[in-house]
């Protein structure tokens, strides 16, 4: 994947965050940070070439958990950074998950991808700690700050999966049979019922219901 280094303003703490985080930037900002907004593709904040950190709500940690997205994310964090950091915002003491789903969870994020795990109370507790881990990388250990462009292949293949399987009734199996089939997304979203059902795990009722998906009005 293609690193860029950005030249920071002198003086100033440099921190890309992505455009959906404004709230957060808005606070790293007022202490002193400068926030370059852009569309990133794996994580939220770039602090350094080496620390990413990829901010999740309570909420969204736990529904991140349930669907396994948690997982694919924090594979791409720890392939493209040495020091990936996962912030979990917000009270974990609801009953959202389990606690045994919870703490397995951290521990494989943790041992597996090395993932460093921070709990903060809200967007404001969330930009200091992010603002300091920035400080630090910056000013005392002088990295420079690095965004990186562009998926690995292996990466762009398995978000093409990640797409299909995202559709009601298919499995990761299923959608990957499907691009076999339709080489890409645009084949078989132009595809026809007829077609569709050819590949092997379709059945007539799922064809339907997936046209149906790709062709209704909104």
């Amino acid at each position: 994947m293609e690193a860029q280094n950005i030249l920071k303003p002198e003086g100033k703490i440099l921190i890309f965050s992505d455009f959906r985080e404004r709230e957060v930037s808005n606070y790293l900002e007022n202490l002193g940070a400068k926030i370059n907004i852009d569309s990133l593709q794996m994580g939220d904040f770039v602090c350094s070439e080496d620390v990413c950190v990829e901010r999740k709500t309570y909420s969204d940690f736990a529904s991140s958990i349930t669907d396994g997205r948690i997982f694919s994310q924090a594979k791409l964090l720890s392939e493209n950074f040495k020091r990936p950091v996962l912030v979990i915002e917000g009270n974990t003491q609801n009953s959202e998950i389990s606690e045994n789903s919870l703490r397995a969870t951290i521990a494989s994020l943790i041992v597996d991808f090395g993932i460093s795990i921070l709990s903060t109370k809200n967007p404001l507790d969330t930009a200091k700690m992010i603002y300091w881990i920035a400080k630090r990388e910056q000013t005392e250990l002088k990295k420079p700050v690095a965004v990186k462009f562009g998926k690995k292949p292996k990466e762009m293949k398995r978000l093409k999966e990640e797409i299909l399987a995202s559709f009601p009734g298919v499995s990761t199996v299923l959608s990957k049979r499907i691009l076999e089939k339709f080489e890409n997304i645009e084949n078989f979203v132009k595809s026809s019922e007829n077609e569709i059902v050819k590949v092997k795990g379709v059945r007539t009722k799922l064809a339907k219901q997936l046209k149906k998906i790709l062709t209704e009005r909104y």
